[in-house]
């Protein structure tokens, strides 16, 4: 039986136990118990001074409020090959990483009030990850490496396993297709808008695809299908089911060959189907039942997880939409206009609930790269963007996190600023399981 990892820590809080959790539990692989007494312990968490390995506590963890003033306090310096912030000391660990991982994972500045973007979400750039040119490391994985290594330097009994390093691929069903099974009148209404745009290139598509002379550029579910068995890759789809509107475009949930898309997706044996709460839920959070309700009844069961359509996100009313909803796993945490770790993490954890100031069960699973963004945000072609996103492979790698990705069915067509982009989808597999 392995031994627990012994904290001395003073009158800890649900805090202590969420941020101990994360450590020790989730990236360690091991377990933890409080102990009475410094000399006794291998971690001493308090401002008792003992020969024990020791992380002063600034005192965030023991808090039950939020304060805006704590954003002045942070101060990045380079640690052990990483770098720090909440400065507490001078001794092995001068940083109170407990409660700097708290900040991050817990996203503190997000409850707290800021200038939103275009569609009301959270900006990379408010990040303190951002303004600090941080955002590409994942720091909460990096101090739990070097955690670990001080502990087992000090105490050679304790066993630590952190989690293998593993992929996830998942892709978000935005439009099913660009013109098959979008009815008589959206295609008559896209075809004058194209002739009004002397778009000529666009409407002979539309009618050879339409006629059936040419396949739906969208429809690229089977090269996915191929690509995912070739290198034994799992994949999890979002698909959106909301009303058509302004920025919630698929085909209706009735349409019999998207229920039967839906339907083959969800039965392959290395990919799983969520929902996709569409962009008009973030106003009426009751259409996420809705859309849900429309999930369960094509595919027999209630969907667990989803993403966000537009990674629409406010704290705390999206995540109390899904939990509400029985959704127990959520991959919307990242940005579209920066590539990184929102969270400052490279792997899966759970929404802390400043209202009562306790942990959730709802999993938040954190992707750090999405499609669009080194094609359009960043400006790059593919070669570029190939090294960009093995760059973060290799990250993820060398602390043994989760690296997934965010890719959509028509980012991997041949269809218009897309096209050659799925070899970057394709090489970047191939760099990861080599």
């Amino acid at each position: 039986m392995s031994v627990p990892v012994k904290i001395y820590c003073t009158d800890p809080t649900p805090r202590h136990e969420y941020i101990f959790s994360l450590f020790f539990e989730q990236l360690l692989g091991s377990t933890y118990v409080y102990v009475e007494s410094a000399v006794n312990a291998h971690l001493n968490y308090s401002t008792e001074l003992s020969a024990t390995l020791s992380c002063i506590p600034h005192g965030l963890l023991s808090e039950t409020s939020l304060r805006e003033s704590l954003q002045e306090q942070i101060e990045f310096k380079c640690w052990g090959g990483t770098h720090g912030f909440f400065h507490t000391g001078d001794g092995a660990i001068p940083f109170d990483i407990f409660s700097a991982a708290f900040y991050l994972v817990s996203r503190y500045e997000e409850w707290l009030p800021y200038e939103a973007d275009a569609h009301d979400r959270f900006p990379a750039e408010a990040s303190v990850l951002t303004q600090n040119n941080l955002l590409d490391e994942p720091l909460v994985n990096q101090w739990a490496i070097v955690l670990e290594r001080l502990l087992l330097e000090n105490n050679p009994e304790l066993v630590l396993t952190q989690p293998t390093f593993s992929y996830l691929s998942t892709i978000d069903i935005d439009q099913a297709w660009k013109y098959k099974n979008k009815g008589f009148v959206r295609n008559t209404l896209g075809a004058c808008k194209d002739l009004l745009n002397v778009k000529w290139t666009d409407v002979k598509e539309r009618l050879q695809v339409l006629l059936s002379s040419a396949p739906d550029p969208f429809e690229t579910f089977g090269w996915q299908h191929a690509l995912h068995k070739k290198y034994d890759v799992d994949c999890h789809y979002f698909v959106l089911l909301g009303d058509h509107g302004k920025y919630d475009k698929n085909s209706s949930h009735t349409k019999k060959a998207f229920r039967k898309l839906i339907t083959e997706l969800q039965a392959i044996p290395e990919s799983n189907v969520g929902v996709h709460p569409s962009y008009a839920s973030n106003a009426s959070p009751e259409r996420v039942a809705i859309e849900i309700a429309r999930l369960t009844d094509i595919v027999g069961n209630s969907p667990t997880t989803s993403r966000q359509h537009f990674l629409m996100h406010q704290m705390p009313n999206t995540y109390d939409a899904l939990v509400a909803n029985g959704i127990q796993v959520d991959h919307t945490m990242g940005y579209s206009t920066h590539v990184g770790f929102r969270a400052g993490i490279a792997s899966p954890f759970f929404w802390f609930d400043f209202r009562g100031n306790k942990v959730s069960n709802l999993c938040l699973v954190p992707f750090c790269a999405m499609d669009i963004t080194p094609m359009h945000y960043m400006g790059q072609n593919e070669k570029e963007a190939i090294i960009t996103l093995c760059k973060l492979v290799d990250k993820v790698k060398a602390v043994n996190g989760k690296y997934v990705s965010l890719w959509h069915n028509d980012s991997l067509s041949k269809d218009g600023r897309w096209r050659g982009w799925r070899t970057v989808y394709e090489e970047v597999i191939k760099y990861i399981k080599t």
